[in-house]
């Protein structure tokens, strides 16, 4: 069984510290459907995901950064 592993950018509309944005990434991180999360070198506004779709949704993800107090959106790829 092949599990379905899509990418996905959240483009978070405040200009945050490097150190905010890591605890974006951490939050992400903690959720068990995320495989990886990192913010874009060329653009700190952007957080790129890897996740389980089969454990969590893009709108979850999107949700968990949306609780920090912070405006994001999903970008599709």
């Amino acid at each position: 069984m092949e599990i379905s592993t899509p990418d996905l950018m959240i483009h978070v509309d405040e200009t945050l510290a490097l150190d905010d944005m890591r605890r974006l990434e951490d939050q992400l991180r903690a959720d068990a459907g995320v495989i990886s999360a990192c913010t874009c070198d060329h653009d700190p506004h952007l957080l790129m995901v890897t996740y389980n779709a089969d454990s969590t949704s893009s709108h979850n993800l999107l949700g968990l950064v949306k609780q920090t107090g912070v405006h994001a959106e999903l970008i599709g790829l």
